[in-house]
């Protein structure tokens, strides 16, 4: 039986698109290719609500952070990372590794970061030079008011760069990123955008730009001054993975057909259902659970649930990171997921908890 995986990326891969990407391989100078990836760029920029460029780079959401920070960081800059979980942590490490003192504004897993304690935390710190947060942190299902956090940074940083790592609520939930001013968004394509993983998406603003123009990126193939350049021209800088691109347009494609409003009701709708039957079953949700492409919830079993699920049903559902190993289970509830297959899902839940928990062999 064919695993079914219910994790927040990567998502099950629609079929349209799976067919785009095993179709003949292009050649990324030719006149096809050229027209494609204008397409894209074109459908990127609705879905990340910017008239700016929107970059496309190979690798994970995680290369696209790295360009970010390589391209606008110089050593000593004051960062200040607002962290709620591991995704968080990970910033202030790569922001660390490219010689920047980094301010940590954090809190416990599974809480939310209050407006208050980041202007209090504004008004204490001066000359911040970038502000970099996690939209909505898979890790903990804990979800940002994004619009907030922009208007005080403005408020009290007017000059710092807001930097989103939005991987998990580009096409997910609302990410307005000209209205609310966020200067860099970066996501993947494995989540909302329903495509197997291996690209990096992420719209910069003009402020952005104006920051590249006297900073000196210490990455070679991570050099958005260059990419932007080529970008321009309407050319990719390195051979990209064309086949990818090609999925990615129809994923596109299908997204800005259904509209935005749409594809945000539809993940408010599905992730409120798996809140509920989480409820309705006696289980505890994890902290301020208010994501919409992952649900977390807490479980004394949660281990063994897990391994039941994958060795009787065939299901992939995952447990927590770091500190929450062994606490926790994660659903995703982003991409391509319907209410009816996490009906399904549940009902497997139920089985495995009417079942012996034996360890597996």
């Amino acid at each position: 039986m064919t695993k079914r995986v219910f994790a927040p990326g990567p998502v099950p891969v629609p079929p349209d698109v799976m067919e785009a990407c095993a179709r003949p391989v292009l050649h990324h100078r030719s006149s096809e290719f050229k027209e494609l990836s204008q397409h894209i760029w074109k459908n990127l920029q609705t879905v990340f609500c910017t008239i700016n460029p929107v970059l496309v780079l190979a690798g994970s959401g995680m290369s696209g952070i790295e360009a970010c920070i390589a391209s606008t960081v110089a050593p000593g800059d004051k960062v200040l990372v607002i962290r709620h979980g591991r995704f968080g942590e990970r910033l202030a490490e790569i922001n660390r590794r490219y010689g920047a003192t980094v301010i940590e504004l954090s809190v416990e897993w599974g809480e939310t970061v209050s407006i208050e304690l980041i202007e209090n935390c504004l008004r204490e710190e001066a000359n911040i030079s970038t502000v970099w947060l996690v939209h909505s942190e898979t890790s903990t299902g804990v979800a940002l008011d994004l619009e907030s956090v922009s208007a005080v940074v403005h408020r009290y940083a007017p000059d710092a760069l807001l930097m989103v790592d939005a991987v998990l609520s580009i096409a997910i939930q609302e990410v307005q990123t000209d209205r609310w001013k966020l200067d860099a968004v970066v996501t993947g394509i494995q989540k909302g955008l329903m495509c197997p993983p291996g690209l990096a998406c992420l719209s910069i603003s003009d402020r952005f730009i104006d920051r590249l123009k006297y900073r000196e990126s210490r990455s070679y193939t991570l050099d958005l001054k260059v990419v932007l350049k080529d970008h321009q021209c309407g050319l990719f800088t390195w051979t990209p993975p064309v086949s990818l691109i090609a999925g990615l347009h129809v994923a596109l494609t299908n997204i800005c057909r259904r509209g935005l409003p749409e594809v945000w009701a539809h993940h408010t709708e599905l992730s409120d259902s798996v809140r509920q039957n989480v409820e309705l079953r006696g289980m505890a949700l994890f902290g301020t659970s208010n994501a919409k492409g992952v649900v977390v919830l807490e479980h004394p079993q949660s281990s063994d649930i897990i391994r039941q699920l994958d060795r009787v049903h065939n299901m992939i559902v995952i447990g927590g990171q770091d500190q929450l190993d062994n606490r926790v289970i994660r659903i995703g509830t982003c991409g391509s997921y319907t209410i009816e297959m996490m009906n399904e899902l549940f009902d497997a839940i139920d089985n495995v908890l009417s079942l012996p928990m034996k360890p597996l062999p």
